[in-house]
């Protein structure tokens, strides 16, 4: 199960610690999600079936940025882009829990987003990063009986 101090929460981090960010996706933990990337000169989305599984979509659907942006609710998707515009602009990675609607209709989820930006030539090129669920840190905990 997940531990909020075990993943720390910074929204803006150097390129520096991307490996150790990218890392902290508990794999063996049966969270659903996996990794991800996207081009940021072609606008080409690569998502592991994971992924997939967790917006709601079948794997074999054409993704775009647009249909994957929709997914994301309310505030989250205003701090998603504002976060997503400021690491391309400053070569920055950023990790956000974030809120989805899957496409698929199921009930809203919470999702840690780790992004960092690759860089060529001093400007980033492309995204890429991890996502994973993380409900269960969001959802109120039941009063003791």
């Amino acid at each position: 199960m997940f531990s909020p101090d075990s993943l720390p929460l910074e929204f803006s981090w150097s390129l520096a610690e991307r490996d150790a960010r990218l890392a902290s996706w508990p794999q063996d933990s049966g969270a659903i999600g996996g990794r991800w990337a996207f081009d940021l000169i072609t606008g080409r989305m690569m998502w592991e079936r994971g992924v997939y599984d967790l917006f709601g979509f079948e794997p074999e659907t054409q993704l775009t940025r647009r249909s994957a942006v929709e997914c994301y609710a309310g505030e989250s998707r205003t701090a998603m882009e504002q976060l997503r515009a400021h690491a391309i602009a400053n070569r920055r990675g950023f990790t956000l829990d974030v809120e989805i609607a899957p496409a698929n209709g199921a009930p809203n989820r919470w999702m840690r987003l780790i992004a960092a930006p690759l860089c060529a030539r001093g400007r980033a090129v492309r995204l890429e990063g991890v996502k994973f669920e993380v409900s269960p840190l969001h959802r109120p905990l039941r009063p003791p009986r």
